[in-house]
């Protein structure tokens, strides 16, 4: 159960908390040229933080500090302008970056808290799965360029499509982060992600060239890597 500004919301089933909860602030974001809003928000034994919502859409906060709590929250699907067709709509930009996946979607899954796996989902417009059981085939698993994120992930290489780690702080990995996922590419194909300024604080995906380039590079390394059999 979670509460925005005091206000009890219940979450219909078959939602997640993330998709109900973004959707909600999405409907609170004010009129173009007016001031942001800050509302409150509250889980279920958790400790009640900001959140701005901004005319664009987008969610930000400068308060919370919790990567368990920002990673339960659904970022908004907004698809900048690709940078080869300036006249581009979103759904066609889309289209383009994503042509190539798969046959199916792609099934995301966080193997940890704050792995980044909604922002993830919600960037490729993929399935979240929060549990690896609720889908039978190849996962795209998730998980931080720490040590927990690497051993986190072992415990899914034999499901894992790829394995998308993504950076935890900018600049190099640390050496036993990279030794552990030079190990962890023996047992599955990994996909890096590097640090992207642009979603820093972001609980949803602001307009940006360099985040639409960035996605359709890692969209392709995921399509291009992708296992289907064991």
């Amino acid at each position: 159960m979670w509460a925005v500004d005091g206000h009890i919301l219940e979450v219909p089933a078959g939602v997640t908390a993330g998709q109900f909860l973004s959707e909600y602030l999405a409907a609170q974001a004010p009129a173009e040229g007016e001031e942001p809003v800050v509302v409150t928000v509250q889980g279920v034994g958790r400790e009640m933080f900001g959140l701005i919502v901004n005319p664009d859409g987008s969610v930000t906060t400068d308060t919370l500090s919790d990567p368990e709590a920002l990673g339960w929250l659904r970022p908004a699907r907004e698809v900048p302008a690709s940078e080869l067709d300036e006249d581009a709509e979103p759904t066609e930009v889309l289209a383009e970056v994503l042509a190539d996946v798969p046959a199916g979607e792609w099934n995301v899954y966080g193997v940890h808290p704050g792995a980044g796996a909604t922002t993830w989902a919600g960037l490729l417009n993929a399935v979240e799965l929060t549990d690896p059981e609720q889908y039978p085939g190849r996962l795209l698993v998730v998980a931080r360029t720490t040590l927990r994120g690497v051993q986190e992930a072992k415990t899914l290489t034999r499901r894992a499509g790829v394995v998308l780690m993504v950076a935890d702080a900018p600049g190099k990995f640390p050496a036993d982060v990279r030794r552990g996922i030079k190990v962890l590419s023996g047992a599955a194909p990994i996909v890096t992600v590097p640090w992207l300024p642009p979603l820093r604080g972001a609980l949803t995906v602001p307009e940006s060239p360099a985040l639409a380039k960035a996605t359709a590079k890692i969209a392709a390394a995921i399509r291009d890597n992708w296992k289907d059999t064991p």
